[in-house]
């Protein structure tokens, strides 16, 4: 299609879209919040900013009022795509008329425009000008820019100040930019620049972020007082790499800890497959008087949903509706996946329906909940609902569905979905996806639709979808296309041992022990093995692993034997000295016996 083309196609789709909310051509002087909520739909909508901009002037030049400030956010962002520089100083101009300049919002959307369009002095003079000079609102949504900003403001001769430092540095550690944070650390080091508290913090938690942790403790040593901020940047640092208990050394020897401090420890523990720890750190907290935040529940909730304790659900539960925190929406989502994983579908559809308002992570959440306990009808019933409310579903949604379909043995309304997924909503599938599908198919034997589906694939079929075809092929016998299942999952990796001990099996229930007695060979010299699985159960109230449930009732056992041989030693012990009473008493008697005889004795003799 040709440009003209183009442009007449989105000045049509633009005049459309306010033709169909009642405003063709509005002859108001100022805009009312209805026109507002106009502009910002048909530019978010523009799928070409340039076309939609150059659509958007020529209904201005007949007539269309201009924009109020709560469009200007969108008008901005669309500038700063197509990248207008002169467009970026009509809008600021706009903005200054409309009296929206001071607004963060048109702010931070402004400085987003000039930065794309090269104009770093007039960012730069905007950003002064704001009243709330915070980079990080805008930084945090868009990195690549807040990057190519520092770069063109050295370009410019542009000194940062440590503001601007700080927050370059935040985005270098949320996007894991371990290289661009060590120039700008370089250029603060050449250029002699003042590294107070925050730029200290920021470096930190950069360099932590980016998981070089021992330039981190570099840093973190320099600094003679080690205030609450830097010992949780600390500790938040070690404990998202995984080494909590050097974590909870340093957190263990701040004299002060504040809701921060806990909350990232915990969460430190429950991201490292140890829930049970954050769950006694959380009950630890609460004894300090130091209050949880909604960050702190969130990841109570995850660790408790690790446990798999219904009774500890249920108290996590009470203790947050108590804070009235239960219409936070995250919050919310994160007690339906936890009933779900604890085993109770109905208290998380409670959860659900008592929630005010519900994202597409909420429906997510209930689908994959009604999945995961096989109710795979409720779950479709729940997507028809999802739809009604005009909420989006994403790749994750059908991935709950298309588990649901699995489970509940739903091979047609899994083709729908699966082509619902690609053609209505174009989501592309991921390996998770086919993964849903070949076991969909499996289980219903239809094995040679899963294979011609694997081989369809745009992607690389991974270790997962492989083995889920091997392990239909071992459920309904197919020996040959699951022995070529498991020399794809051996090509991608020689030692999945999980591979072999399918494909043994499948050999001995066929007889063919030669080719078992080759496989268990090969396993043996490379010393693959499978891995044991791991769950958690509840005893007695109290959360643990199948692997400590085992110890414990080993331990259990031993103690049994133990205590019966004690019982067994101490009736020996009563039954020795019984016969130790017994022979005195006889030898005392026999003493008498013999005494009385000897008094006989005498007495016949006088």
């Amino acid at each position: 299609m040709q440009p003209r083309e183009r442009l007449s196609r989105q000045l049509g789709e633009l005049h459309a879209h306010f033709l169909r909310r009642g405003h063709p051509f509005p002859p108001a002087a100022h805009p009312d919040p209805d026109l507002d909520r106009a502009y910002i739909s048909a530019i978010r909508a523009a799928t070409a900013p340039r076309l939609a901009l150059a659509a958007f002037a020529c209904l201005r030049r007949v007539g269309l009022p201009a924009p109020g400030r709560r469009a200007l956010p969108s008008l901005l962002r669309a500038i700063a795509l197509a990248r207008f520089p002169s467009t970026a100083g009509a809008a600021h101009g706009l903005a200054f008329r409309v009296g929206a300049e001071v607004d963060g919002f048109v702010g931070t959307a402004l400085v987003r425009a000039y930065a794309a369009c090269g104009r770093v002095e007039d960012a730069r003079k905007v950003f002064d000008g704001m009243p709330d000079r915070d980079l990080v609102a805008w930084g945090a949504r868009n990195y690549e820019e807040a990057l190519l900003l520092f770069h063109s403001m050295k370009r410019s001769r542009v000194v940062p100040d440590q503001v601007i430092i700080a927050t370059v540095l935040s985005t270098c550690a949320h996007t894991r930019n371990l290289r661009f944070g060590k120039a700008i650390h370089s250029y603060m080091l050449v250029s002699d620049a003042l590294i107070d508290a925050q730029v200290s913090c920021a470096l930190m938690n950069m360099y932590a972020s980016c998981a070089d942790m021992e330039m981190a403790e570099k840093l973190y040593n320099r600094v003679s007082e080690k205030d609450i901020v830097l010992s949780t940047t600390m500790v938040y640092g070690y404990a998202k790499n995984g080494k909590v208990e050097i974590a909870h050394s340093i957190f263990n020897g701040m004299p002060e800890k504040d809701v921060v401090s806990w909350s990232a420890m915990i969460a430190g523990y429950a991201e490292s497959s140890k829930p049970m720890e954050a769950l006694n750190l959380f009950h630890d907290m609460q004894r300090s008087g130091v209050k949880p935040d909604e960050i702190t529940m969130l990841s109570v909730i995850s660790a408790c949903a690790n446990v798999g304790a219904l009774d500890k659900a249920r108290c996590i539960h009470s203790f947050v509706e108590n804070h009235s925190m239960c219409k936070i929406l995250p919050i919310g989502n994160a007690l339906i996946d936890m009933f779900s994983k604890c085993g109770s579908l109905t208290l998380a559809l409670d959860v659900f329906n008592a929630m005010p308002q519900k994202n597409v992570v909420t429906w997510t959440s209930i689908i994959t909940a009604s999945a995961m306990h096989g109710d795979g009808r409720s779950a479709l019933t729940l997507f028809e609902n999802m739809k009604s409310e005009g909420i989006q579903p994403n790749g994750v949604t059908f991935l709950g569905l298309l588990y649901a379909c699995c489970h509940a043995g739903l091979v047609e309304e899994g083709r729908l979905l699966f082509k619902i997924m690609v053609q209505q909503y174009r989501i592309e599938p991921m390996h998770e996806h086919y993964g849903c599908m070949v076991d969909l198919l499996g289980r219903a034997k239809l094995l040679g639709q899963a294979a011609d589906l694997i081989q369809s694939m745009h992607l690389r079929p991974n270790v997962v979808i492989w083995g889920s075809l091997l392990a239909a092929c071992r459920m309904h016998g197919d020996l040959e296309l699951g022995a070529f299942a498991a020399k794809k999952i051996l090509e991608l990796d020689p030692n999945h041992g999980g591979a072999q001990v399918l494909l043994s099996n499948i050999y001995a229930e066929y007889g063919n022990w030669n080719d078992v007695k080759e496989v268990r060979g090969v396993m043996k010299v490379q010393g693959t093995w499978k891995k044991k699985g791991c769950s958690w159960m509840e005893l007695n109230g109290s959360g643990l692993s199948k692997k400590d449930y085992e110890k414990k009732k080993e331990l259990a056992a031993r103690f049994l034997e133990i205590s019966t041989d004690l019982s067994n030693f101490e009736q020996k012990i009563e039954v020795s000295l019984y016969n130790v009473r017994l022979r005195k008493h006889q030898q005392l008697r026999d003493q008498q016996l013999l005494e009385m005889c000897n008094r006989h004795d005498e007495r016949d003799v006088h």
